[in-house]
C-alpha cells in the first residue's frame, strides 16, 4: 500500500520559505503606505493652498485661522467652490483634518499634515518658517525665508 502526501521535511520546508518571504515583504509595504500617506497629503495640501491662493485674491484677506472649522466655511462660501471640505490627515494620529494658521503679520500662512511622529515641528512668523530639528511636517506655505528642513515635504 502506498501513501500520498508530503513528508515532515517538505511541510518544514515550505513554511521556512513562507516565513522568510513574509520577512522580506513586510517591511517593505510598511514603507509604501507611508509613501502613500506622504503623497496623499501633499495632493490635499495643493489643493488647499490654492483655495487660500484664490479666496485671498478675491477678498484680499486669508482665511480665517480661529479654528479648522472656520477655515473650511471661508473656503466653502468661495464661489467658484474650489473645496467642499477640508480633508483628514493621512497621518492625524486621532483622525482630525488638516491644520491652518496665519503669522501675526496677517499674510504668512501655513496649512499642514502633522507627519509620520504626530507632531507640528516648526514655528511660523512674518513671511519666516522655522522647521525643529527631525521635523517631518508636510507644510503647504507662503513663507518666502525657509530656516531648517522638513523631511514630510515643502508645498
Amino acid at each position: 500500500m502506498r501513501r500520498s502526501g508530503f513528508t515532515l521535511m517538505e511541510l518544514m520546508i515550505v513554511v521556512a520559505v513562507l516565513g522568510i518571504l513574509a520577512a522580506i515583504l513586510i517591511p517593505n509595504f510598511r514603507g509604501v503606505t507611508e509613501e502613500a500617506k506622504n503623497a496623499a497629503a501633499k495632493a490635499d495640501l495643493r489643493n488647499l493652498k490654492m483655495a487660500v491662493i484664490l479666496y485671498d485674491s478675491r477678498y484680499s484677506v486669508l482665511p480665517d485661522d480661529s479654528s479648522i472649522d472656520n477655515f473650511e466655511k471661508c473656503l466653502q462660501n468661495y464661489s467658484p467652490r474650489v473645496v467642499d471640505r477640508i480633508p483628514t490627515d493621512p497621518w492625524s494620529p486621532d483622525g482630525s483634518k488638516y491644520h491652518y494658521e496665519v503669522a501675526a503679520d496677517d499674510e504668512t500662512y501655513a496649512i499642514w499634515s502633522v507627519g509620520k511622529n504626530g507632531t507640528k515641528d516648526f514655528t511660523l512668523g512674518a513671511d519666516s518658517i522655522t522647521f525643529n530639528a527631525n521635523a517631518d511636517d508636510i507644510v503647504a506655505t507662503n513663507a518666502k525665508d525657509v530656516t531648517g528642513s522638513t523631511s514630510g515635504g515643502l508645498i
